[in-house]
C-alpha cells in the first residue's frame, strides 16, 4: 500500500549544477506528500555525491555505471507513491506541476501515465502535427492515439498500478535511448492510456546527463542506435516505415 502520495525518481551522475538546479526546483515547487528518490550512477565528483545523500529523501548509489532502465527500476523499487514521476534530472519544474497532472490521471480510471510539455516534446509533436488534434488554448489534455503517438522519456507521471502493470521500464535496452518508448507501448498493449498536458510545462535542457566526460558522443550514438533498432524489432506491428 502507498505510504506516499507522490515518488519523484531521477537518476544522477556528477554535474552538480544541472543537479542543483533540479533539486532547488522540486523542493521549492512540489507541495504535498512526497519523496525525492536520487540513484547516483557511479558518480565520482565527491561534492555531488555530498549533496545528493545531503537532499535526497531516499538515495542509493551504484558502484558501476548501468542502463537507465535498471536505474530507473531500483527507484521505483524504492518507492512508496500511489503516483510516480520519473525525471530526467536536467529539468526545472515549475510551480504547482503536480495537481495538474495528477487531475489528468484521476479523471481516466485507464489513464497510466502522463507527460508535461516540454520544448522537445512540443517541437515534436508539431512535427508529428498531433497539435493539430490538441486543444490550441493548451487549456486541456491531450489523449495519445495507441501505437500512434508518442512521447519522450523526458518526464513521465505514471499511476502506481500502471507501473506496475508493465513491470518498470524494461533492461534490455543497454545504456539509454528507447527504454521510454517500450514503457510507452507496453502500457497501450496493457490498455492504459496516455497523456500530455499543455497545462504544465516543464524546461528541459537537454543531454545533459550525457557530457563527454560520462560517455563520449560515438558511444552514446551506438547504444541510441542499437536500442532504436531493437525497439523497432520488438513492435514491428506498429513501427512498420518508421525510421
Amino acid at each position: 500500500m502507498a505510504n506516499k502520495t507522490l515518488s519523484i525518481i531521477a537518476v544522477v551522475i556528477n554535474n552538480l549544477e544541472v543537479n542543483k538546479r533540479f533539486v532547488s526546483s522540486v523542493w521549492q515547487y512540489t507541495t504535498g506528500d512526497y519523496e525525492l528518490i536520487l540513484i547516483d550512477n557511479a558518480s565520482t565528483d565527491k561534492k555531488s555525491i555530498k549533496f545528493f545523500k545531503r537532499n535526497a529523501d531516499k538515495y542509493f548509489r551504484f558502484d558501476k555505471i548501468i542502463s537507465l532502465s535498471k536505474a530507473w527500476n531500483k527507484g521505483i523499487e524504492l518507492s512508496e507513491g500511489k503516483y510516480v514521476a520519473v525525471v530526467n534530472n536536467d529539468v526545472v519544474v515549475p510551480s504547482n506541476w503536480f495537481a495538474p497532472l495528477k487531475q489528468t490521471l484521476d479523471k481516466d480510471p485507464k489513464a497510466g501515465m502522463v507527460s508535461p510539455i516540454t520544448l522537445w516534446l512540443l517541437v515534436g509533436l508539431y512535427g508529428n502535427k498531433i497539435t493539430k488534434k490538441m486543444d490550441q488554448s493548451f487549456g486541456k489534455p491531450y489523449k495519445l492515439q495507441k501505437f500512434k503517438d508518442v512521447v519522450w522519456g523526458e518526464f513521465m507521471l505514471f499511476t502506481r498500478k500502471a507501473v506496475d502493470a508493465v513491470g518498470g521500464f524494461n533492461p534490455i535496452y543497454e545504456r539509454g535511448g528507447s527504454e521510454d518508448l517500450e514503457i510507452l507501448f507496453q502500457l497501450y498493449d496493457k490498455g492504459f492510456n496516455v497523456y500530455t498536458d499543455p497545462r504544465v510545462f516543464v524546461y528541459h535542457e537537454g543531454s545533459r546527463s550525457q557530457t563527454p566526460d560520462i560517455i563520449s558522443k560515438k558511444d552514446r550514438n551506438k547504444y541510441w542506435n542499437k536500442n532504436w533498432k531493437l525497439f523497432l524489432s520488438r513492435w514491428p506491428k506498429y513501427t512498420k516505415g518508421w525510421k
